[in-house]
């Protein structure tokens, strides 16, 4: 990528005269972006000023890429000088039917232009990687995809700030007894409620494995909408929770030690039309460099505490199987070049995430990669270390978010990345590192305390 990379495509502002028109109500839009450490980010705009602007972009601070995420500086790269520029992609208009009467404000995500001297224009806003990443895929392999998110999120009481627990109900999968609480149904129903009025395809809710999990699916999206919708799916859970008297998160690692509870952000993920020669040589680029991928799918220090067999979580080895929970990617039966990637949380910035799997799978498919990890035929947890080898898998999932960095460097060093970016990969090790250095150096009741709320 270049620096002179055009301005994003997007459409006019007469998208949102047309909302505005039918949304009468609005009196404010929120310019939303995601920073590097996936912070969710905004500036409330008056509808009248957002008329005014039109497709203008508005000016804000150059901080936009230049915090981590407990807003300390990033000093690997800042200068805090000049300035950045939002520009709405309004096909991304949403009514923001979780706050208030949900006929108040909208939602808009935004474009980043850096005007500042602290990297070149475009080349590290997420979601022009992601938009560079699909259109390559297009123009050179012909291959469109499909993503969906299951939101899994960890429900704790509100009131009482040392609680970590939202009712004593025994909570289980699938269990009812998660659903006997009155006051946990209502959030639940309000939620779904306001990702189907905004025009999400919510399809269902259940409790998860852990206490206090509960997930909601979401339909598939083209990936940049998919992304979006997935920013907007979060807000609303964490704030119709917070006015129900919970707290909601998506951390991780929501309770303290020796707590197993994890939350995860497995991603449905398809290619339209596959041929299975296409799909195997996709999934092998992406299995080549899972654990330099983890540095951007499971980028927090406290990622790694969902690594391990017999979790149902991810497993410890890079692999895939057929409806396999235990492992890192689970192959959808019945259809081709259709995979459920369950390296990931919601501390990713999924736009990167994105433009780093399609990527690494178009990486393989231009080198015709062969499948050498077979479909294993029991649960990998259980096997001996010969039975493991026999089905090709040799390689271990890193263990920390410094050992997925390390991995990225590597692969950095190999160029299978480099459409992303070289300057932009570099940065990102480095931003990586300086958090990763600064959480080891906080207590874990210190990271839980910060992070929960923000993610």
């Amino acid at each position: 990528m270049g620096s002179t990379i055009d301005l994003p495509q997007r459409p006019s502002v007469d998208a949102l005269t047309t909302f505005l028109k039918s949304n009468p109500e609005i009196k404010f839009l929120r310019y939303q972006w995601l920073d590097i450490g996936n912070v969710h980010r905004l500036m409330v705009v008056t509808k009248e000023h957002a008329l005014n602007l039109g497709n203008k972009p508005l000016k804000v601070s150059c901080l936009c890429f230049g915090v981590l995420p407990d807003d300390s500086f990033n000093t690997t790269l800042f200068k805090p000088a000049g300035y950045d520029e939002l520009y709405p992609d309004w096909q991304s208009l949403r009514l923001c039917t979780y706050i208030g009467d949900g006929k108040k404000y909208a939602n808009v995500m935004c474009f980043v232009k850096e005007q500042s001297r602290n990297f070149p224009a475009w080349e590290r806003d997420p979601r022009t990687l992601l938009q560079g990443a699909l259109q390559r895929a297009e123009v050179d392999l012909n291959m469109r995809f499909l993503i969906g998110y299951e939101i899994e999120f960890y429900l704790s009481d509100g009131s009482n700030r040392e609680a970590t627990r939202p009712f004593e109900h025994f909570n289980q999968f699938y269990g009812a007894a998660a659903l006997r609480d009155n006051r946990v149904l209502t959030v639940l129903e309000e939620i779904i409620q306001a990702l189907l009025n905004a025009g999400i395809k919510a399809t269902h809710f259940h409790s998860e494995i852990g206490h206090g999990m509960f997930e909601i699916p979401t339909g598939p999206l083209r990936p940049i909408d998919a992304v979006d919708a997935l920013v907007f799916c979060k807000d609303a859970v964490q704030t119709i929770a917070h006015k129900h008297g919970f707290n909601a998160t998506c951390f991780p690692k929501p309770e303290m030690s020796p707590s197993p509870v994890a939350v995860g952000g497995h991603t449905h993920f398809s290619i339209d039309g596959a041929t299975q020669k296409i799909a195997d040589s996709f999934l092998a680029g992406i299995l080549d460099n899972l654990p330099a991928l983890c540095a951007f799918s499971m980028p927090n220090f406290d990622s790694y505490h969902r690594i391990g067999g017999y979790r149902g979580t991810i497993g410890s080895w890079v692999g895939w199987g057929t409806e396999d929970k235990d492992v890192a990617i689970r192959k959808i039966s019945g259809r081709t070049g259709y995979w459920e990637i369950r390296t990931a949380d919601q501390t990713a910035n999924m736009y990167y995430t994105l433009a780093a799997w399609i990527t690494a799978g178009c990486d393989g498919v231009k080198k015709q990669k062969e499948l050498r990890w077979k479909d294993p035929p029991s649960l990998v947890a259980a096997m001996t270390p010969a039975q493991v080898a026999d089905i090709g898998w040799d390689t271990k999932l890193p263990l920390s978010l410094e050992d997925a960095l390390n991995s990225l460097e590597t692969a950095v060093g190999s160029h299978v990345l480099d459409d992303l970016g070289i300057q932009f990969l570099n940065m990102y090790l480095d931003f990586k590192r300086l958090e990763a250095k600064q959480a080891s150096e906080k207590t874990e009741e210190a990271r839980l305390k910060v992070l929960s709320k923000i993610f």
